[in-house]
């Protein structure tokens, strides 16, 4: 079991984990990309906590490892799921409790074959809306159909634009 005493300390951890090769190039869908997260997510917190249903969470009903009793607790905290702001209900795809205290939640979005600009902003926003209720957070963006020389551009500013935040990116493949 490792251990990671504090949020940041399991938010670098985590951030490292999610970086690591192995995506597909290509995703029928941003479900299955979130599919492909969220089994990462729950392998990489079965070594810090045995009990990964009430450390991972996520309202997709079809994840392997989801608790429904936990996200029923979790939607009933103070700093459940949902942030209400704006006309907004706010909700990212995957939270990763930490075992003593805090939570970082994660958002899954999948680049498609046009509009990049607006799932990037999107998942951003909702990323950065998010730090109401999560001490930190994670965009993972799939960029399998955007040029590679895009992507690294993608990298560079994400870079820039996360230093020093509560939010990171991570583009991948």
């Amino acid at each position: 079991m490792m251990n990671y005493s504090t949020i940041d300390e399991l938010n670098v951890a985590l951030v490292k984990h999610l970086s690591e090769p192995g995506y597909k190039e290509r995703y029928h869908n941003e479900n299955a990309f979130e599919a492909d997260v969220w089994a990462r997510v729950v392998k990489f917190m079965a070594r810090i906590n045995k009990d990964t249903a009430t450390s991972c969470l996520t309202s997709h009903t079809r994840r392997n490892g989801r608790s429904d009793t936990a996200w029923k607790t979790f939607c009933r905290e103070e700093c459940g799921p949902d942030v209400n702001v704006l006309g907004s209900n706010n909700r990212l795809d995957i939270v990763v409790k930490h075992p003593i205290k805090g939570s970082i939640g994660i958002e899954v979005k999948c680049l498609g074959n046009m509009g990049h600009a607006g799932k990037l902003t999107q998942g951003l926003g909702q990323a950065i809306l998010a730090l109401v209720h999560r001490d930190r957070t994670i965009l993972m963006l799939h960029c399998g159909t955007v040029e590679a020389r895009e992507r690294e551009k993608l990298r560079e500013i994400s870079n820039k634009i996360c230093r020093g935040s509560k939010t990171s990116i991570i583009a991948v493949p």
